[in-house]
């Protein structure tokens, strides 16, 4: 298991690392497929895919044209996304209500919406880190040590933070985890498992932080509340699967599960990387 793990992340890291620094069209490409994949395992594909749409158009505003444009500007207020969902949750209702039992229907209609915002809504949040900026600037503004642009070298450092965070968390917890910290919902979680995260993660923060040209404090932040924000998406799916009776979300990628299961901490980690850095770090979308 370990092995195939490995191999299966000494081929998919680099071709991540290589859409991240490639930027748009291919990072909202990737994630538009990731979702797809994703919510076929959780119902609602066609919304779900709408709803992510909506995200990545929002997120890629500035850049694109013609009708789409005119869409978002008569959507504003509430927004294609808000706007998108609502048409959602209102249709599937509909869909819902031709089921014979009303029980049925109500759940149907309750973990389908939860499905697609679950996806549709967390998902897009990756777009829009790596349409990050100084202010004045765009996404494409040189920053850091290594002149990366902007939203190039915020997106990575997600990335390393997330990465760093499961690879700390994992190590430490296989090697000296004793103390287990929710053995109803993941009993392999440790307490030291968590530590190791969090001082990987922090680590990998300090990286991020000397890309994007941060002061040196931030990685200090950063680390641990990304990382634990990446502990919670795994802890919240790991739920989901609890509830389903199933141990992995799929089996679409050898040694780690179904997609769910490799994009768990990214959910959660990056809607809360981009409030750090809009509300905190001074950037701008």
């Amino acid at each position: 298991m370990l092995r195939t793990r490995l191999v299966t992340a000494l081929l998919l890291g680099p071709l991540i690392i290589a859409i991240v620094f490639l930027g748009e069209p291919w990072l909202s490409l990737l994630i538009g497929v990731v979702a797809f994949l994703a919510l076929v395992q959780v119902l609602g594909i066609v919304a779900g895919i709408a709803l992510t749409a909506a995200g990545l158009v929002s997120a890629n505003a500035a850049s694109v044209g013609g009708v789409v444009t005119t869409l978002l500007t008569a959507l504003d207020p509430p927004g294609l996304v808000a706007a998108t969902l609502v048409a959602a949750i209102l249709l599937l209702a509909i869909v819902a209500f031709t089921r014979a039992d009303p029980r049925a229907g109500f759940q149907t209609w309750a973990m389908t919406t939860f499905g697609i915002g679950y996806i549709g809504l967390l998902l897009p949040a990756i777009v829009l880190v790596a349409h990050l900026a100084p202010p004045g600037g765009s996404g494409n503004t040189s920053v850091g040590v290594f002149g990366m642009g902007s939203g190039a070298a915020w997106a990575l450092t997600l990335v390393l933070v997330v990465w760093g965070y499961d690879t700390g968390a994992y190590a430490t917890g296989r090697l000296i985890g004793r103390r287990h910290m929710l053995d109803h919902i993941s009993p392999s979680k440790t307490i030291e498992g968590l530590a190791g995260g969090l001082i990987l993660a922090t680590i990998a923060a300090g990286v991020g932080a000397a890309l994007i040209g941060l002061e040196p404090w931030h990685p200090l932040i950063i680390g641990p509340v990304v990382g634990v924000a990446a502990q919670a998406g795994d802890l919240a799916e790991s739920m989901l699967k609890r509830a389903a009776g199933r141990k992995d979300s799929g089996d679409l990628v050898p040694g780690h599960g179904g997609i769910l299961d490799r994009i768990d901490s990214f959910l959660f980690a990056a809607p809360v990387l981009a409030g750090y850095a809009l509300l905190v770090a001074g950037r701008v979308v």
